[in-house]
Formats: structure tokens, sequence, C-alpha cells
């Protein structure tokens, strides 16, 4: 003898109008979890309406009209008819041969899935436990990762990215030659590949710092510098004058020699990792200008100024030496062009070094100073919002209402001078 809920789905079945009705039934108790809401009828054919109407004993017209069925009124028809104690929920599970589930369901199971699999990865690969704990928090910077946490090619960079992290190197290593010894690729780790990005999550993961991994360069540079990595160490330099340098507590010879003739040293990161104290040859400030051509100008007049060069954006050399300089107690005086890129490039420098940097021609006098002339597009204003320093605020308001950009060349009789007034204060302090 056939079950009620048997002879409901024969009933039904039997007639082609509620096969989509059904459907859309089964999609909105999954999505709310319970017999409720209603669904659209208003794509249905003809036949499909009819069928609705002769089920509900109302003519085609009103059903039309109504534009959606309810869940809750179709069960409570079904309660009516011959059918009767069989529910929404009994009819619609016999009808499809399966039991409905809900999204949150669905949802947990996925998420109970996901959890075996992470569980699985940390056993698999347990020096990567700290990397998977991060990724299963979901962060925004992690959502590419965790797409290709099905994939194979997954697996295969979580073993490459555990043998990376058993080999890092006790002392200095450039990033293709670490790239050699461990995969036998010294491309391995670019930047542009994927294992490349995973590995600067991974190191990002692993210094705890928190937030989205780095994306520019100097960022990144300095995230493997602190794993003794190094991408570039002969074309990243900086250029100096008048600093002493010191290896195992001893002066360099070759800052010696350049400190000794007022000479230009470009300095690359290589020989930077070699000496573990710079200062100026004198005194205990060391100025810093942006513009090679505004450096040597200034070194034309006064030759022994202990002076850095950072040629533009800072490179990791550049942030080495001024670490070094700051380490040994020295006071940092910047000077930077009046353009938004400007400004942003020395609020930089001033949120690393706080106190120990005050900036050097960089108030509302000098960009007035500088005979302002290069337009700004709108595009590069728009980088001025971002600015937060109340230092620079007023050579900010005033850049915005300009619209235009001045430039350090415009400013070098003015450094000359100040430069030269703080060498003979210095002398007569010593």
């Amino acid at each position: 003898m056939k079950q009620p809920v048997d002879e409901a789905v024969q009933y039904f079945k039997a007639s082609a109008g509620f096969s989509r009705l059904f459907e859309q039934f089964r999609k909105k108790y999954a999505s709310l979890g319970k017999v409720g809401g209603s669904v659209s009828i208003q794509s249905f054919k003809q036949a499909e309406l009819e069928a609705i109407a002769r089920f509900f004993g109302e003519d085609v017209s009103t059903i039309r009209l109504k534009k959606t069925v309810t869940l809750r009124a179709f069960e409570k028809k079904l309660q009516t008819t011959k059918f009767e104690g069989v529910t929404l929920v009994e009819l619609l599970e016999t009808y499809f041969g399966e039991s409905l589930v809900t999204k949150q369901e669905v949802l947990a199971q996925i998420e109970k899935e996901r959890a075996g699999r992470f569980q699985k990865l940390a056993a698999t690969y347990p020096n990567l436990k700290f990397w998977f704990a991060h990724l299963r928090q979901r962060t925004a910077d992690a959502h590419w990762i965790n797409r290709m946490i099905e994939t194979d090619d997954f697996h295969l960079f979580c073993a490459q990215l555990t043998q990376a992290l058993e080999g890092l190197p006790l002392d200095y290593e450039r990033l293709p030659m670490f790239g050699q010894r461990i995969l036998g690729n010294p491309h391995a780790f670019d930047r542009t590949t994927d294992l490349g990005r995973l590995w600067i999550h991974v190191l990002h993961i692993k210094r705890g710092q928190g937030g989205p991994p780095p994306s520019d360069t100097e960022r990144v540079n300095d995230l493997l510098l602190e794993f003794k990595l190094l991408r570039d160490d002969i074309t990243n330099f900086v250029t100096c004058a008048n600093l002493v340098a010191e290896q195992d507590d001893t002066r360099h010879p070759m800052w010696q020699g350049a400190m000794e003739t007022h000479g230009v040293l470009n300095v690359p990161m290589r020989e930077l990792l070699r000496v573990n104290r710079v200062r100026p040859s004198r005194g205990d400030t060391v100025w810093i200008v942006e513009n090679s051509g505004v450096f040597s100008s200034l070194l034309d007049d006064v030759p022994d100024v202990p002076l850095v060069c950072t040629h533009g954006q800072f490179k990791l050399a550049a942030y080495r030496l001024l670490d070094m300089l700051v380490a040994s107690g020295c006071q940092l005086k910047y000077a930077g062009d009046f353009d938004p890129e400007g400004l942003q490039m020395a609020a930089r420098l001033k949120e690393r070094y706080g106190d120990k940097l005050d900036y050097w021609c960089m108030d509302l006098k000098s960009y007035v100073a500088s005979d302002p002339s290069v337009d700004l597009s709108e595009e590069r204003l728009v980088k001025l919002d971002r600015m937060t320093d109340p230092e620079l605020q007023n050579v900010v308001d005033e850049m915005r209402r300009m619209k235009r950009a001045g430039y350090q060349e415009a400013l070098v009789e003015k450094m000359v001078v100040q430069l030269k007034k703080a060498a003979m204060n210095s002398k007569v302090s010593e």
C-alpha cells in the first residue's frame, strides 16, 4: 500500500505544471531554512499556471494576477486535499528523491570540509602551520590564495615553501642564488610568479606584523632583508659624501679615503652590509636630498658637508644607510621636491624616523620661494588627500590652491647658506 506522500508525488508528477514550481520551492527552502516566503510565477507558461490554478481551485487569471505563490499557502491547501498530513518538506524530499538542505547546512558542510583540508595540510607541512592558521581566517589579503587550495599546484607550492623556510640563509644571500640552491631555479621566487607571491605572503605572516603583505618594491625588499635575502645588492645603491663607516669597530678604508678627499660614493647594498656603523665626518647632522643635481651643486659650494642623495623613490640601500646613521645618534635633515609625490616621500621618512628626522627647506616659505610653475593634474593633486602630517599641512593646502609644483633646484642658494651656517656653528661648538 502506497504511503500518502508517495501518492502525492505520483499526482504532482503526473502534471508537468508543478516541476518548475517545486524547484523554486526547494531553492526558497534552502535559502530560508524553513517553509516560508514566496516564489515568482510571472515567467511560468500557460500550462503551468493552469495546473497551479486547478490545485488551488481558482481560475488562471486570478493566479496570474497574484504573481507569486507562497510556500505556506501551498502547504495549507495541501492539507485540504486527500493528501492531508503530508508536509511540504516531505513532499519535496520524496519528489526530488533527496533530503532538503539549507544553505546554512551547505555552508557548514563546506566549512567542515575546509577545516579538514587545513588539518591535512598542517599534518603534511608542519612548518607552515602558522600560515594555514592565517589562511583559515579568510582575510582579504588571502582570498587569492584560498582559491588555489583546491588545485594540485598548491600542494607543490607548499612543498617548495617548506623547503624554502627550512633553507633560509644564516648570512645574507641573493634571492636568485637562494632560488638556485633551494629549487634549482634562480627565478623560482621572482615576484612575477605565483610561488614568489606566496613566498612574500608566508614571510610577511611569519614576521607577525599583521595587515596585508607589502606590495611596493621598497617594503618587499625590506621584508626579504629581515630574512637575510637580497633581491639586488649592486644596482640598489645610495649616494653619499663625508661619511665614515666602521667594519668591526675599524674604519673602512674606502669610506675613509672618500672622506679625506671629500669624494662621492655610490654605495651599493653589497657594501652597506659589510659595515656595522656609519656616522658623519663632523658633527651629528646629516643632510639628505632627493635630486642628484642638487646633491652635486651643494658639494660644489660646501664640499665637506655630510650629505646623502636618495635618487627619488627610496631604495633599500637608502633605508639601510639612514637606519645606521640614526643608530649612531645622528639627526637627519631631509629636503624633497614640492610635488604630491615628493611630499608623500618626505612623510614616509618622517613616519619611519620620527623626531630623528627634520624637514629641511620644506616649509611654506620654501615652497613659495621655489617659484612653483609646473601645473599639476587633478589626478596628481588627489594624492594630497592622503597626506596627514601636520608639519606639511600648510604646504599641502597652498599646493592645492596653486595647483603647481616647485622643485629643489630653485632652492640651492638658500640651502647652501644654511649648510655653511650649520658648518660654522659646528666648528664653534667643537
